[in-house]
């Protein structure tokens, strides 16, 4: 898995790519300390992930959560086919904020949260 981050406002755009599997436990290591309080916002760019496995949605889960429970933000966006039909299968696309386009994700992480 390789991590990419770059600031847009106040907005961090992280680009995942490679495999969120066993060893996904780094993306939580990596992206929780950017969790800073109220009103971050986290966008989880997941069109170059090749595959996720258990591990990987649990971080997934485990990263979201950490969001919540700080009043922080995370969203998912571009989710390969692959990544999508896992969330759809898992029912997690009810838990995870999931948008098609980065475009789409910038645009509503910056909006009210959808309920």
């Amino acid at each position: 898995m390789i991590l990419n981050s770059e600031t847009r406002g106040d907005v961090t755009v992280v680009h995942v790519s490679g495999e969120l599997v066993n060893k996904a436990e780094a993306l939580v290591d990596a992206l929780g300390p950017l969790l800073t309080g109220p009103n971050t916002r986290l966008v989880l760019d997941l069109a170059n992930v090749t595959f996720l496995n258990s591990a990987g949605v649990s971080e997934l889960v485990r990263l979201t959560a950490q969001a919540n429970v700080q009043e922080s933000r995370v969203v998912l966006a571009q989710p390969t086919a692959f990544i999508a039909g896992v969330l759809q299968t898992t029912q997690l696309d009810r838990f995870f904020e999931v948008y098609p386009t980065l475009d789409e994700a910038m645009l509503r992480i910056r909006q009210p949260r959808r309920r």
